[in-house]
């Protein structure tokens, strides 16, 4: 070899050491830093943007941080250049990591801000747990037989078997419907609590999927889970956790964003127990202390109406010796009446496409009044005959009302939504039989995405996008706003609220208009939480999609 071409071989000898020395390819550690500084730039001007919205906020998100992490995947793959044995090397090595993610995190489902939420492989699921804990519970008692199968476009004919007891239901500290009697959220008939410490246990044990409460009559607490291909109402003994009676309907609901299981809470009123299913099953129980079925319908066929997004969830309504659902349909069947103890259909009215909340019952102006708020806004019925008497336009783009209306006096009502909606002081004015509804002052803030609010002393305290909040009813100006709780539950005890975090955690904060002050918090449950906690006597009862607990509250002397 001569001499001249020796200088010609030194840079591919250099190269050839180089990309032996570096076989991943020259990666470019500027370009991810332009990459990431640029993402986190337009990261903050869209959060900003939507302040103070939460959920605006992540939806805005969605595609920014998408976009980034697709970014810095390429960058990984390209910036090296296009050798291919340092290509593979890359593809195979972005390959491991985002298998190695999904190898340890398994997908359970997004917080109310959507959020997504991981839990790592190797722990139990809700389902292994549950299926343990109703093997144990088999083991220690026969298994009950099934329940025979009844129509779903009719009704039973009653028996002997389903009579209600006469001395069953009388309780007064009875918490029998969604929210408690008066569906308000406010405990009336426990004492004062001392918060200075955190409630012992009494048990706890795992549950079904679903977001139900619990409907508590004398010392049997009753809720709704799922159970495979099956939703169940299941009533526990209150004082031990142990399952006393489960019925169990072939139906199953399941979505991405709002999970699986049915969504409302059992009623019980005037002897019976009612409940009603994700997919619209409506179900009434004659006997509430054995589980006996006395009637069923379908909601949703009846009213001719499809389910809406993330399923039927409105918590059914008993009064007047009537059951009052709300499906939806069109053409006067958005809320329907049916008899309590034969399930006819007594009046259908409205045509208001379905919504979350729950219907709720007021006396208005010497009218009993069922009051529904669907994907429209609130809507007033006469409950002896279902005419619509007044309705008041409150909607945002997702048609999404899910915070019960709190009614302050007998014409004033306080509402509340999300998605950047904000609330309203309603006031209802007749004059003979012309009704109408108008707003004396509406507001941005107080985003009751969906937790209705308590009410204490002409002030109303609420989760505004997971921030404990309190406002003046007379002007809806915000007194303060702290506390991060996520979308949650509140109820009102004495002069304290009780916070149901979404995380699990329960929190206790004075129901003072001037300052926020948290007294307690404590770990009540381990995973994502939208169920409303419960009181009964002292006993403060807790669930969400797979456990359920009980805790003994200390009263004060």
């Amino acid at each position: 070899m001569s001499q001249g071409s020796i200088p010609a071989t030194q840079p591919q000898d250099a190269a050839s050491a180089k990309s032996a020395a570096n076989p991943w390819g020259p990666l470019r550690p500027g370009l991810l830093l332009a990459i990431l500084l640029i993402g986190g730039v337009i990261e903050a001007i869209a959060w900003n943007a939507t302040a103070p919205n939460r959920t605006y906020q992540v939806f805005a998100s969605w595609p920014i941080v998408s976009a980034l992490l697709l970014a810095i995947v390429l960058w990984a793959l390209l910036s090296g250049g296009f050798r291919i044995a340092a290509l593979v090397r890359r593809v195979l090595a972005v390959a491991a990591v985002i298998g190695l993610f999904f190898l340890m995190l398994r997908f359970e489902g997004f917080e109310g801000d959507m959020v997504p939420r991981f839990r790592p492989r190797w722990t139990a699921t809700a389902k292994e747990r549950l299926e343990a804990f109703m093997a144990a519970e088999s083991a220690k008692k026969p298994a009950s037989p099934p329940a025979a199968a009844l129509p779903t476009d009719g009704a039973t004919t009653p028996d002997e078997s389903s009579a209600p007891a006469v001395s069953f239901g009388h309780d007064g500290h009875n918490w029998p419907a969604y929210r408690g009697p008066l569906r308000d959220g406010i405990v009336r008939t426990t004492g004062p609590v001392d918060w200075t410490q955190p409630p012992a246990e009494v048990w706890r044990h795992p549950v079904g999927a679903g977001w139900s409460s619990f409907c508590v009559v004398d010392g049997l607490a009753f809720t709704q889970e799922q159970r495979d291909e099956h939703e169940a109402v299941v009533c526990y003994n209150v004082e031990t956790g142990a399952t006393v009676w489960t019925h169990q309907d072939t139906a199953r609901f399941e979505d991405p964003l709002g999970g699986l299981g049915p969504r409302a809470t059992p009623t019980f009123a005037e002897g019976r127990l009612v409940t009603l299913g994700a997919t619209g099953l409506l179900t009434c129980f004659g006997n509430a202390q054995t589980g006996v079925v006395l009637w069923q319908r379908d909601i949703l066929k009846d009213a001719d109406a499809k389910n809406i997004e993330w399923a039927m969830s409105a918590s059914p309504l008993v009064a007047d010796g009537k059951v009052i659902a709300v499906p939806g349909g069109a053409n006067g069947r958005g809320v329907i009446a049916y008899d309590l103890q034969t399930g006819k259909e007594v009046w259908a009215a409205g045509d208001g496409p379905a919504s979350y909340a729950a219907p709720k019952l007021a006396t208005l102006l010497d009218t009993l009044t069922v009051l529904v708020f669907d994907g429209l806004g609130l809507r007033g019925h006469d409950i002896q005959s279902g005419q619509e008497l007044w309705n008041l336009p409150w909607s945002n783009q997702p048609k999404v009302n899910a915070a019960e209306p709190a009614v302050l006096d007998d014409q004033t009502l306080l509402i509340g939504g999300g998605y950047n909606l904000g609330s309203a002081l309603v006031k209802i004015a007749r004059e003979e039989n012309n009704w109408n509804a108008k707003t004396e002052w509406t507001s941005r803030r107080f985003h009751l995405k969906f937790n209705a609010p308590v009410v204490k002393d002409g002030f109303a305290y609420g989760l505004d996008e997971g921030i404990l909040e309190c406002i003046d009813l007379t002007s809806g100006t915000m007194k303060w706003k702290k506390g991060r709780y996520g979308y949650g539950q509140l109820l009102l005890i004495d002069d304290a609220i009780l916070v149901m975090s979404e995380g699990g955690e329960v929190a206790v904060v004075k129901a003072d208009p001037n300052r926020y002050e948290e007294v307690l918090r404590f770990p009540a449950l381990n995973s994502k939480t939208w169920n409303h906690p419960v009181v009964w006597k002292d006993l403060l009862l807790v669930r969400n999609g797979e456990e359920a607990a009980c805790f003994k509250l200390k009263l004060k002397d």
